[in-house]
């Protein structure tokens, strides 16, 4: 169950507590269909790090592609404008920064915050990745440049589920928040229902 469905929990928890003095179990019906329809579809756990694995093997790759060109080199030698350095720079520490939040997110796949700070990294990797690839195509050996040209089409296609799963995990995180607030104000009606009780003296 995701975040704000184990909210939606607590609230009922909480509201079965204050009405009947002892603990519910589980959502009303009704809101145990919600929450079950937003999880139809959504990757589980497993899924979900077997896709940020195969992610992580990918990038692993095209860190050690990006990591043997020679910027410098080109400039140098060939003419190639100097701004291939500084992107080259920016790509070593970027490939570290995914690196680091592909772990986290590996720990706590329902996180979305996480889960969108990686693929925003990723698709600014993917920009500069690009514009090193045109370099390389102009001022590098042709398999290097072609290497890297497949690896940056492997990774898009990676992207992509990545994205898919977050546009899932987005909603369901929505919806579920909806039912926790819906369960709140239920629990709030049901109680201002209730007669006070009575204190002996």
């Amino acid at each position: 169950m995701s975040i704000a469905g184990r909210l939606a929990g607590i609230a009922f928890l909480l509201c079965g507590t204050a009405i009947f003095g002892g603990w519910q179990t589980s959502l009303p019906p009704d809101l145990q269909k919600q929450e079950m329809k937003q999880q139809e579809g959504l990757e589980n756990a497993w899924d979900v790090r077997a896709i940020l694995d195969h992610l992580s093997k990918d990038d692993q790759q095209l860190a050690s592609i990006l990591a043997a060109l020679k910027p410098q080199q080109w400039a140098d030698q060939k003419g190639a404008p100097t701004p291939y350095i500084l992107q080259w720079q920016q790509t070593q520490q970027q490939t570290r920064d995914v690196a680091v939040v592909e772990h986290a997110l590996m720990q706590q796949t329902d996180n979305l915050s996480l889960g969108l700070d990686l693929y925003f990294r990723l698709e600014a990797l993917d920009i500069t990745a690009r514009s090193l690839s045109e370099g390389a195509s102009k001022y590098a050996d042709r398999p290097t440049a072609e290497h890297l040209k497949a690896r940056l089409a492997q990774n898009f296609t990676d992207r992509e589920r990545l994205r898919d799963y977050l546009k899932d995990l987005a909603t369901s995180t929505q919806q579920n928040f909806k039912i926790a607030d819906a369960e709140a104000q239920r629990c709030r009606g049901m109680i201002s229902k209730e007669p006070p009780k009575t204190v002996r003296k």
